[in-house]
């Protein structure tokens, strides 16, 4: 099945909206287009079938990531493995706001973030620790202190730049880097 695939308006919608904000989950998706969660999840379990996308589980949601180009006769991913899993943490706020500190300030100590954040010390160390485990984040340390920097600052640059978060998830600090970097 060729270009068909989305000759539905709801389906070419959905299929625009994985390609522009991969690492999407259902109901975000479903937010997003104002559109019923079981018509999405219909929708999306047809794309993924027939190979216009792929879902892959993370955590508590499914996320799905465009498969290119409309039309081939052999579906590839957009992004690597790797990239999906930078992308699918980039899709939720705390991890955003740490990579995007991070970003702008280049390393930082956990006590220099928690009242930034908005979240108790606790939840800051979760997110950190989980960023650290997926290598998305470095542990450093320069004498005693202890702190942390994007392991692939680069990477993480190039795929907000190319993947914007979906509306709404937009922070502050984002919005500023942004204009940094589009400069």
């Amino acid at each position: 099945m060729g270009d068909e695939t989305l000759e539905l308006e709801t389906r070419r919608r959905i299929y625009e909206a994985v390609r522009k904000f991969p690492g999407i989950h259902l109901r975000e998706l479903s937010r997003q287009l104002g559109l019923s969660v079981p018509l999405v999840d219909y929708h999306l379990n047809f794309l993924d079938k027939y190979g216009m996308v792929s879902g892959i589980a993370d955590e508590q949601y499914r996320r799905f990531y465009p498969r290119d180009p409309i039309g081939a006769e052999n579906k590839t991913d957009v992004l690597s493995a790797d990239e999906k899993r930078v992308v699918a943490l980039l899709r939720q706020r705390i991890p955003l706001q740490i990579v995007l500190f991070l970003l702008k300030n280049g390393t930082a100590q956990h006590k220099q973030m928690v009242p930034l954040m908005g979240i108790s010390p606790s939840t800051l160390s979760h997110h950190l620790n989980k960023l650290h485990r997926r290598g998305i984040l470095v542990k450093t340390v320069s004498g005693e202190e202890r702190g942390y920097r994007l392991a692939n600052e680069g990477q993480i640059a190039r795929l907000l730049l190319t993947y914007e978060p979906p509306p709404g998830t937009l922070v502050d600090s984002f919005i500023e880097i942004w204009e940094e970097f589009h400069q």
